[in-house]
């Protein structure tokens, strides 16, 4: 890992075996994030027994760290000028803190409820500094390193797949090593496993992130000296929040994450109480989950077949569709039969969100480029990370508002029918009402046929010259 990067100029080979160590990030990068989205509301809720509003309250003062942390490190990303490019030193300077915080997110005081409130708001805050400083630089140079519409499609195909790996990982291993993953019953080993699972979740972090650092990160020569040319902070997130393309994609992006983070932090409660799961099964929780994913990873090909005929605007708008139809659905789903197969039809959406995210957000980025002359991926993946940061606060305030309005503030194992309800709710009609939202955002999104095209050759031009 502490090899010199080297630049490679624009006409550079990328080989399969670069594109699949490239591409394994995203085992270490969902490991991380999908832990913490499907723990970490289960376990100050259920094992540290914090109020939901509490909880709620935490995510809402961590959206305002967001609002600064995120496109910050974006901003100094593109500013960044060092022998080894400017994405390669604040990927390995996250990985072993990353690694650190997955165990650290597990070993709260648990002491009075003032005092653990105090350390899930730092640990809140430590998790998302390291995972950004990662997360926006990997994806960065996913949007340099890959610039071609097949190598794009190509490699998001992969990450896909390894996104899906990523999640039998997040999803399978806590509910084989948590024996009571809802604390139905109260055992005093129960933080230990969380903390096992922390623990297993540093080490796939580790050996990913060290694959790609050693051998799939790479810089072009055509960008290296962007970083002169890169805004200030406060012009960085005007030209991005101006940018009429990204205001429409934010919206789409917030629905997608608001969906990809309600379905994994409700989903054990929903399972256990409205699916009635027993808690010597709850490794059919993760079953659960891991048909969505594997569905998911089975229809990316189907997704990147209509990406590479219709575009990624057309492929977006039919996904969210797809998406909110498997949603509704599944949450009238009664057992674990009809919740597998309702499942199935969730995942068909799912996978298409995996892929169409990315696509479109690089097609901004290279707009940008043609407009400005610099290539600010940084800014964009931080503005961006600072807009699906906000899924997390939206989602809480809802789960808040739901759990209070049914008497559910304070965890009980023994739930009402009224919290059932509410939980059928948060599966389904909500994140569908969302997805609706983010398909008229799409509608309106600028780039897409004669002027893509038109953008396209143009910003391989732009390219050229700076190979000179």
């Amino acid at each position: 890992m502490s090899d010199e990067l080297k630049p490679e100029p624009i006409e550079w080979s990328i080989s399969l075996r670069n594109k699949i160590t490239f591409s394994l990030g995203e085992i270490g990068d969902g490991v991380a994030y999908q832990t913490f989205s499907f723990l970490i509301f289960t376990f100050y809720f259920t094992v540290v027994r914090l109020p939901v509003l509490w909880i709620s309250g935490g995510f809402i003062i961590w959206s305002f760290w967001n609002a600064v942390n995120d496109p910050l490190i974006g901003i100094l990303s593109d500013k960044t000028h060092t022998r080894w490019g400017r994405r390669f030193p604040w990927m390995m300077g996250a990985t072993i803190p990353l690694a650190i915080v997955m165990v650290l997110l597990f070993l709260p005081p648990m002491s009075s409820d003032t005092v653990n409130f105090a350390y899930f708001l730092f640990i809140l805050f430590l998790f998302d500094t390291v995972y950004t400083a990662f997360n926006l630089n990997y994806n960065a140079m996913w949007s340099e390193m890959f610039l071609s519409t097949k190598d794009r499609s190509e490699v998001g195909q992969m990450r896909g797949i390894f996104v899906i790996i990523a999640l039998v990982f997040a999803f399978l291993l806590p509910t084989i090593l948590i024996e009571d993953l809802t604390n139905q019953f109260g055992y005093d080993y129960t933080q230990s496993q969380y903390i096992l699972v922390g623990i297993l979740a540093a080490i796939i972090i580790v050996l990913s992130y060290s694959i790609v650092l050693k051998w799939g990160a790479k810089e072009r020569k055509e960008f290296i000296k962007d970083s002169a040319t890169a805004p200030s902070y406060m012009e960085a997130l005007r030209y991005t929040f101006k940018n009429k393309a990204f205001r429409f994609f934010a919206i789409a992006a917030l629905a997608t994450w608001i969906c990809n983070g309600i379905l994994p932090t409700v989903i054990p409660l929903f399972a256990t109480y409205a699916l009635n799961i027993a808690e010597e099964d709850s490794i059919l929780i993760g079953v659960l989950l891991l048909v969505g994913f594997l569905v998911g990873a089975i229809s990316i090909p189907f997704w990147t077949k209509i990406r590479q005929t219709r575009g990624a605007r057309t492929t977006g708008m039919l996904v969210f569709i797809s998406w909110a139809i498997g949603l509704l659905i599944f949450m009238w789903s009664f057992d674990l039969v009809s919740g597998l197969v309702t499942m199935a039809l969730v995942g068909i959406g799912l996978g298409g969100s995996i892929y169409f995210y990315d696509q479109i957000i690089a097609e901004i980025i290279d707009d940008d480029e043609l407009r400005y002359g610099t290539r600010r991926a940084g800014g964009y993946y931080g503005a961006i990370s600072f807009v699906i940061r906000l899924s997390g606060v939206v989602n809480f305030f809802i789960i808040g508002i739901v759990f209070s309005g049914t008497e559910w503030s304070k965890f009980t194992p023994n739930p009402s029918v009224d919290v059932i309800w509410g939980l059928r709710f948060l599966i389904g009609i909500f994140p569908a009402l969302v997805l609706i939202l983010g398909l008229i955002s799409l509608y309106f999104y600028p780039i897409h046929g004669e002027y893509l095209e038109k953008m396209r050759s143009s910003v391989t031009e732009v390219h050229i010259k700076k190979r000179e």
